[in-house]
């Protein structure tokens, strides 16, 4: 959409353009931006010749939320509704829906047609190297690989880990926005461009990277907090724009300095394989549990209490 000379009219102002920051022209794009996004769907395989599931998604609630997500993304409705149509079409593939997944849609949009942007999304929610069962609406991989990184931070950065512990701060309360919606919204686009083509290239690692990364280098901000400081934790750990802003170069190259240490952190593949197995298996047991509570609450509720007058 970004190459359309209308775009930036009919855009100015929308919500999935605030961190922008200067970065896609208003203008003519320039030949080295469009040789790094040419390059995207290759390093993802979206140029092969996979099938592309087609199916019409019929499910009246997850319409409503594709409207509701649209309208929050794009000011046009010309966009809003190729938006919808777009996740009507990846629909079939999860039959069911994660904000995070109308994010990168939106992301893709700006820079590819609608059938490589399809294509894009499926290879990212059917391989193994990104992230599968992400975008549904309660997903357990993502709780899993929450758990994994809350393990890394563990081992690497105990300190921080102990005060994210005693906030009661939970990873999968605040890591979704890395994880699953693959920092659209919260990095600049100068650096998420960066952020992407890594996760592209690299897949599902370099989200750890990159996690692993960020709080090392929040790690002196939140350090200074109590644990009673949940909220400030909270807009530290999500970079949120009123504590990291992106006005000025000095705060432009937090964010592209963020980028390019998350490439040198050292992390084994084998490492995550491992502790994601372990984490599988504790949050299966955790949901056995809590599926046995219900069901142990739903026959209680079922009881039928007789009354003496009613006794035969």
């Amino acid at each position: 959409m970004i190459f359309d000379a209308e775009f930036w009219q009919k855009e100015h102002g929308a919500p999935l353009l605030k961190r922008n920051a200067k970065f896609l022209p208003t203008q003519e794009v320039p030949d080295e931006l469009r040789q790094r996004l040419a390059a995207w769907p290759v390093l993802c395989g979206a140029d092969s010749e996979e099938e592309v599931v087609e199916g019409v998604c019929d499910d009246e609630a997850a319409l409503r939320i594709f409207l509701r997500d649209a309208e929050r993304t794009f000011k046009d409705e010309t966009h809003r509704s190729r938006m919808i149509e777009l996740l009507k079409r990846v629909w079939p593939e999860n039959r069911d829906y994660h904000q995070g997944l109308g994010y990168v849609t939106s992301l893709f949009m700006l820079f590819f047609d609608d059938e490589t942007t399809v294509r894009m999304l499926l290879q990212l929610t059917r391989k193994e190297r990104y992230t599968p069962g992400y975008w549904r609406a309660a997903p357990e991989p993502y709780v899993r690989d929450a758990m994994v990184y809350a393990r890394l931070v563990e081992e690497r950065l105990p300190e921080v880990a102990s005060l994210l512990k005693a906030a009661c701060v939970v990873p999968e309360s605040y890591a979704s926005k890395w994880l699953i919606g693959l920092n659209v919204h919260v990095l600049p686009f100068a650096s998420l461009v960066t952020f992407v083509e890594a996760f592209l290239e690299r897949g599902h690692i370099f989200l750890f990277q990159f996690s692993l990364a960020l709080v090392q280098k929040v790690s002196t901000r939140l350090l200074a907090l109590a644990p009673t400081d949940v909220n400030v934790i909270y807009e530290l750990l999500r970079l949120d724009e009123t504590a990291f802003p992106n006005e000025s170069e000095e705060e432009l190259a937090f964010f592209a300095e963020l980028v390019e240490e998350a490439k040198a952190v050292s992390l084994e593949p084998e490492q995550i394989a491992s502790l994601r197995e372990e984490e599988a298996a504790i949050l299966e047991a955790k949901m056995v549990k809590a599926r046995e509570r219900e069901a142990a609450l739903a026959a209680e509720s079922d009881d039928e209490i007789v009354f003496s007058d009613e006794e035969d």
